[in-house]
């Protein structure tokens, strides 16, 4: 089939699911590939994201197989470009390619990300427990960087498990990866232990960063390769 080639696992263009090789279908009339058969038309050959087709009577055609309708900036813009990556076709106004990964510049990709002051808010309200659990534990042991030790392992359960701490709860954001799922654990070890203890280390210059950075990203999003998000409430 046009345009799989390479190892990595297809996604439909249209709505974003995994699919596989064998079962995967190439649009031929805007040459969008691959899609699921919920979004192809078999008898035009032509795919949900193609502008719409007009019968004799003047109304659009429609699938018969279409179940769901495309979600996000696949179904609204008609044009598309090849990701710089891996060659697949996306449609204009993505922030990301679900095929491998790699992001591009979306239309609404960059208001999406969360800055320095909102970040500083969720960092007061999430070293409350920490202080507090150092400081009961203080009050009947002597145990030098117990703070440091609360402080990190509280970012890294909450994040790892839930993708947000307490205090981005409150504020509505999230910690994501590159494909704007919760980050693995081996990305929540580099950004929450290796990335923050550098920060630490740098007199938080790393964490400062996000005031300059394009995509307001702290030293620790870079080396977790993860992003701050506002959270998604589909």
């Amino acid at each position: 089939m046009a345009g799989l080639t390479g190892s990595y696992t297809p996604y439909c263009r249209a709505c974003g699911i995994a699919v596989m090789k064998e079962s995967a279908l190439h649009c031929t009339k805007c040459g969008v590939t691959p899609l699921c058969k919920d979004h192809f038309y078999p008898s035009t050959r032509s795919c949900s994201l193609c502008p719409p087709t007009l019968k004799s009577d003047g109304s659009e055609q429609t699938s018969p197989r279409m179940t769901r309708s495309p979600s996000g900036p696949w179904g609204q813009q008609a044009s598309t470009f090849p990701c710089f990556q891996c060659g697949a076709r996306l449609r204009k106004g993505v922030g990301y390619c679900p095929n491998c990964g790699v992001e591009h510049e979306g239309t609404n990709a960059a208001s999406n990300y969360i800055g320095f002051f909102p970040r500083v808010g969720a960092g007061i309200i999430d070293v409350t427990a920490p202080i507090l659990i150092s400081a009961f534990i203080l009050a009947f042991i002597t145990f030098p960087g117990i703070f440091v030790l609360i402080l990190v392992s509280y970012h890294a359960i909450f994040t790892y498990y839930l993708g947000q701490t307490p205090g981005k709860m409150l504020l509505g954001i999230q910690v994501v990866d590159s494909n704007r799922q919760r980050p693995t654990l081996r990305q929540i070890i580099l950004r929450e232990v290796i990335g923050k203890i550098i920060i630490l280390l740098v007199m938080f210059i790393g964490f400062i960063w996000v005031i300059w950075d394009p995509k307001k990203r702290g030293w620790h999003d870079y080396i977790g390769n993860t992003y701050v998000v506002k959270k998604n409430v589909d």
